[in-house]
This record gives C-alpha cells, sequence and structure tokens, in this order.
C-alpha cells in the first residue's frame, strides 16, 4: 500500500530516535537482530558493550544472510533488499535554513532543516552552512541520540517508556491477526521472544519500519544530525536537545490501536514492496536536498483520504502528536535561545518546517524575523 509506505518514511524523516534504532546496512548491521529486546539490566548492559543499537539484541549464533550476487534484488536477513543510489537524483546539496533575528535584541539564530537517514558516501553539507558551524558555540538538535548509547540508565529508560506498565500485552492492543502476522515474521528472522509480547503497539510498529530501513541498500543511518553531533563533540563545542526523549518516544507511540492496527497489518502484507519504499524515502531527500519542504507534508495529508473512514480523525490526532505539537515546542525552544542570546546551529527534522505550522512559520508569528537562505 502506498500511503504505508511513505507514512513509513515520513516518520524515518522526522525522528531521530527512529534512525539511530537502526544500523548502516552493512555485514555488521545485518548481524543485529531488530526486535529482542532484553528486560534485564545485565542483558542490557551486554548489548551496550557489543556496541548494538537501543532497539536491537543480537540473536545467539545468527549466521551471515545469505544474499545474490547482483547488486538489485538481494536477500538479507530480513527480506529482499533494495538500492536507493537507484532513486535518488539530486546531487547538488542546498538543504533547508533559515535566518531568524529578534528585532528588539537583534540577535540571530540560523534554523536548519536535516533528514535523519544518507546515501552512503554523502560528501558533507555547503561551504556556506560549514561557515555558519564554525561561527556558532554549538548545535541544537533533536535529541541528542550519544546519551543512549552511553548511559546504560537512559537506555533503560529508553526501552521502559515502550512497555505497557498496566498489566496488559500487545494482543490486548491489537487485533490477533495483526498480532500473529508480525509474530510470525519475527519469528522468520529470529527476533522474537516472549518477553517482547510487553512492548507496545507502537514499538512494535516501529521495529517493522526498521527492517525496511535495513533492507535499503546504500543508505546510512548516520544522518546530519548524528554528524553534527559527531563533530561538535570533536571541536569541543556544545551539543544541545532540543526535545526530551519522552517527546520522542511519545511521537512513536502516538497512533491509536486501531490507527497502528491498520498500519501494521497493511505493513505485513507488502513488506515485499521495498522497492516502492526506497522510492518513497529517495523522494524525501531529494526534497531535502533541494531544500523544498512543503512537499513533504502536503503528499503525507493527501494519503489520508486512503484510510478508512472510521480512522482519519485518528490519523489527524497522530499529527498532532508526531508533527504540529512538536513543532510548537521546537519554536518555543528557538526562541528561547534568540532570547538568551545563544549562538546555536538549529537542526530539526526538514518535515518540521512543511506546510503553515512549521517551525519557522511560529517563529514568525511571534513576531522574529524569519529569511529563508536560497
Amino acid at each position: 500500500m502506498k500511503s504505508q509506505k511513505i507514512l513509513c518514511a515520513f516518520i524515518t524523516a522526522l525522528l531521530c530516535v527512529t534512525a539511530v534504532s537502526c544500523d548502516d546496512t552493512s555485514e555488521e548491521s545485518t548481524e543485529n537482530s531488530v526486535s529482542s529486546v532484553s528486560e534485564t539490566e545485565s542483558e542490557t548492559e551486554t548489548q551496550t558493550e557489543s556496541d548494538t543499537q537501543p532497539e536491537e539484541t543480537q540473536p545467539e549464533e545468527e549466521s551471515e544472510p545469505d544474499t545474490q550476487a547482483d547488486n538489485t534484488g538481494n536477500v538479507s536477513a530480513y527480506g529482499t533488499t533494495a538500492d536507493i543510489s537507484q532513486y535518488i537524483k539530486t546531487t547538488e546539496i542546498k538543504p533547508p535554513l533559515w535566518k531568524v533575528t529578534d528585532p528588539e535584541t537583534q540577535n540571530e539564530l540560523y534554523i536548519m532543516g536535516t533528514i535523519h537517514v544518507l546515501p552512503s558516501g554523502f560528501d558533507g553539507l555547503p561551504d556556506y552552512i560549514a561557515d555558519i558551524y564554525e561561527n556558532s558555540d554549538g548545535v541544537a538538535v533533536e535529541y541528542d541520540v550519544t546519551q543512549l548509547t552511553s548511559d546504560i540508565r537512559a537506555l533503560i529508560a529508553y526501552q521502559q517508556m515502550f512497555m505497557y506498565d498496566d498489566g496488559t500485552t500487545i494482543q490486548d492492543h491489537i487485533s490477533d491477526e495483526t498480532y500473529q502476522k508480525a509474530k510470525e515474521y519475527f519469528e522468520s528472522i529470529g527476533a522474537y521472544t516472549p518477553e517482547l509480547d510487553q512492548f507496545s503497539a507502537g514499538y512494535w510498529n516501529n521495529q517493522l519500519e526498521n527492517l525496511m530501513i535495513l533492507r535499503l541498500e546504500n543508505l546510512s543511518t548516520d544522518g546530519i544530525d548524528s554528524q553534527a553531533i559527531a563533530m561538535a563533540q570533536k571541536d569541543g563545542k556544545e551539543v544541545v536537545s532540543i526535545e526530551t526523549l519522552e517527546t520522542q518516544t511519545n511521537a512513536l507511540s502516538g497512533m491509536s490501536d486501531e490507527l497502528v492496527d491498520y498500519v501494521m497489518n497493511e505493513m505485513l502484507d507488502d513488506m515485499d514492496d521495498i522497492d516502492d519504499y526506497a522510492e518513497e524515502l529517495a523522494e524525501l531527500y531529494d526534497l531535502w536536498a533541494v531544500g523544498d519542504v512543503d512537499p513533504m507534508l502536503s503528499e503525507e495529508l493527501d494519503e489520508i483520504d486512503e484510510l478508512p473512514d472510521e480512522l482519519k480523525d485518528d490519523y489527524e490526532n497522530y499529527m498532532d502528536v508526531m508533527l504540529f505539537n512538536r513543532n510548537q515546542g521546537m519554536a518555543e525552544k528557538a526562541s528561547e535561545f534568540l532570547k538568551d542570546g545563544k549562538n546555536y546551529l538549529f537542526m530539526v527534522g526538514s518535515a518540521h518546517y512543511a506546510g503553515d505550522k512549521g517551525v519557522d512559520d511560529i517563529l514568525s508569528d511571534m513576531g522574529y524575523t524569519v529569511e529563508k537562505i536560497q
């Protein structure tokens, strides 16, 4: 279903914790199991020590996945793959960038749209953005994901945010049909354990989305924000989180049970159409690369017509949680930086600037002067 692939790609473009939960599509990444998350602290420590990503743990004695000799239609541990480089059209990078000025203090803040996944071999940002970074005191990103891999308490807290605390399991929240489909798929790749049932439907859905990412060749989840964090840490600059981890995880769990059941069921029926997903994600990358953010949202919202009528309100509520409410919080944080004279390079996912409720529009409504850098 095309709408599911757009939604899946859209979420990847919006949330840094979604992207970081996947590894690069390399031989090393295919050794990681996506969904088997250990519940004990000792198992989690083992997970961290083995350089496993927050939502992943390594299955015992997993063998290397079988692959075919050609570069397209390869077979990974998670299914057939697609080469995203075949769909990317843009070579010259001009990402979305605005200068925001406080008319009272003349304090300035550069706000940039990022993308959380990149094609392998990405050559870096243009010199004019590098200059802005060099003249900054640091970077402000959605969330500093290095906190998850460096702090065991943060990692445990992150996992617990996705667990039901009312005595229910995922089977109480989605249909038996969808549960069985998802369980069978996870079992087929060696990623299911009974403990997984304690995790939320939003978490299961996120894992399926992660699997789509892992099946894309020539794609790295070392996105613009991740690269900026690494650079700032190396240069001794500040790294500031704009959002809390709870805000990001709430967005991942923002679908109603009925909506997530529908989305998961459609995705599981359509898992083999990885080429369509690669094409959708490549289109988002191309839009980012030319600085054209509005189509990111307009195409996503157009897909609401494909939903059953009884789920349309649920989807609109989900967009508030996933996007519009977060836009308001991001704009308020940018305003705080401007008032305090903080000279950060402000970096959030490009879709947060799309439409007339974007971060740039909210800042303009607050009275700031917002100029898009062409």
